[in-house]
């Protein structure tokens, strides 16, 4: 009986200290990324934890190399290939999943590490049928969060295509035009989408050609996306898990004890 109150004890006190630990610092997270939109797939995304010196863009100034090659094309190489190098110092960890398309109505989940030196959660995909937006979350203070919180997620036009929205110049259409507009990363205007045919050729409601259906169309007055972070376990979890080992471990005693002999 002593050896089973020992275990039980022992055993609760690993638990109470790891539970409290984990609760405390919550370095683990679980990251989904969820497509809102009813016609716009996003490219495999870029998600990083990093510590403040990393900026994956910054609203008002030139688009990366990175960010340009992700917001015109999907390509999210460019961007991982500058980051890698950051892996281990100012960026603690990267993940890149899926190789095809998130389809609207869709979620990815990834799980990322984060800590003190490291607290902000950054990532960045395309709307693939646009000439160049693109969106994502920009530092999220993870170690602000216990249980879950979401983000609603903008469109962001990364300013170096023009958005002519015709066949040659968008990816989703087999294009490969690229029109400059030497501009800055800003909040996009949406995608305009035809809404009359004249002489075969598509216009949107201002007579402005476009080869985009309608059925891509958005405005941006609503999210895009939605981020859900979750902390790793939640707090509730490690009281729920108390909360049934000691009720179990007292029940083990107790029978234990009903069926040990009485000494003489």
């Amino acid at each position: 009986m002593k050896s089973i109150l020992r275990s039980v004890r022992n055993l609760f006190i690993a638990a109470s200290f790891t539970g409290l630990t984990m609760a405390a610092h919550a370095q683990v997270y679980k990251v989904t990324i969820s497509d809102l939109t009813t016609g716009q797939p996003f490219s495999p995304p870029v998600i990083i934890t990093h510590d403040a010196s990393v900026s994956l863009w910054n609203a008002g100034d030139p688009a990366s190399n990175g960010i340009q090659q992700i917001a015109e094309s999907g390509n999210r190489g460019p961007l991982v290939n500058t980051l890698t190098p950051l892996v281990g110092s100012s960026i603690l960890d990267m993940k890149t999943p899926l190789t095809s398309p998130l389809l609207p109505g869709s979620s990815v989940s990834v799980f990322v590490n984060a800590d003190a030196a490291h607290p902000f959660l950054s990532s960045a995909w395309m709307l693939g049928k646009t000439n160049d937006s693109f969106s994502g979350e920009l530092a999220i203070d993870l170690l602000n969060i216990s249980g879950t919180q979401t983000f609603d997620v903008f469109a962001l036009d990364a300013g170096t295509e023009v958005n002519t929205e015709l066949a040659a110049d968008l990816i989703a259409f087999g294009g490969s035009g690229h029109v400059a507009e030497n501009g800055v990363v800003h909040l996009s205007t949406g995608l305009r989408g035809i809404d009359h045919i004249t002489n075969g050729l598509g216009y949107d409601v201002n007579g402005v050609r476009t080869d985009s259906p309608a059925s891509w169309r958005w405005d941006n007055s609503s999210p895009v996306a939605r981020v859900t972070v979750t902390a790793i376990p939640e707090p509730g979890s490690i009281a729920l898990m108390l909360g049934i080992l000691v009720p179990s471990g007292l029940l083990i005693v107790r029978r234990g004890a009903s069926k040990s002999p009485k000494s003489n």
